[in-house]
């Protein structure tokens, strides 16, 4: 399994996992433009990606999604819920090739098996994902809100994992979150 990081942070986050029968985004809260010639600076094409699993509904994951899945023909997983709340938030366009999952219900693409896990946050029906392609078992977890019950159990079953996160009290305290988050960091 091949994980690249194309962008992680405050203002996009956008991963790309390879595996021997597929190759898949994780979120997309950069530009389609910026993805493709990331992933061309490592020899690959965003034109050949098999799907885009999207975590949560905030535009630090999503900003992208729509352009992805018409310039590109991404096909977009994502829970019922999840798609509901971008949709509030902000014009993605018509999205044709949409497959929605059940947080917390495996299923597969391929060979690869993906394992959306329910994650404490501030998002709408957020999701970790791990991804096993019967070598290796890959565990991304994106904003985590707090450490949640059965986290240290999922982390013991993985070879590799990603924790894309950052705390800026700042930020939090001047931003437009809600006051029961901010009271909890």
């Amino acid at each position: 399994m091949i994980l690249i990081s194309l962008q992680s942070g405050s203002n996009g986050n956008c991963l790309y996992v390879e595996t021997k029968s597929a190759g898949v985004l994780i979120d997309a809260g950069i530009s389609a433009r910026q993805a493709a010639a990331r992933l061309a600076t490592t020899g690959r094409d965003i034109k050949t990606v098999d799907a885009l699993f999207i975590s949560h509904d905030h535009s630090d994951h999503t900003r992208a999604m729509g352009t992805y899945h018409r310039k590109f023909d991404v096909p977009v997983y994502v829970t019922e819920k999840t798609l509901a709340a971008i949709h509030r938030r902000s014009r993605q366009g018509t999205l044709r090739n949409v497959h929605t999952f059940v947080s917390g219900t495996t299923f597969q693409l391929g060979e690869l098996k993906i394992e959306p896990i329910p994650t404490p946050h501030d998002g709408v029906d957020g999701v970790a994902f791990v991804l096993d392609d019967g070598v290796s078992r890959l565990g991304i977890f994106t904003d985590l809100g707090h450490v949640f019950p059965g986290l240290t159990e999922v982390l013991a079953t993985l070879d590799a994992v990603v924790i894309e996160s950052n705390y800026d009290p700042q930020m939090l305290e001047e931003g437009p979150y809600p006051a029961e988050l901010k009271k909890e960091s």
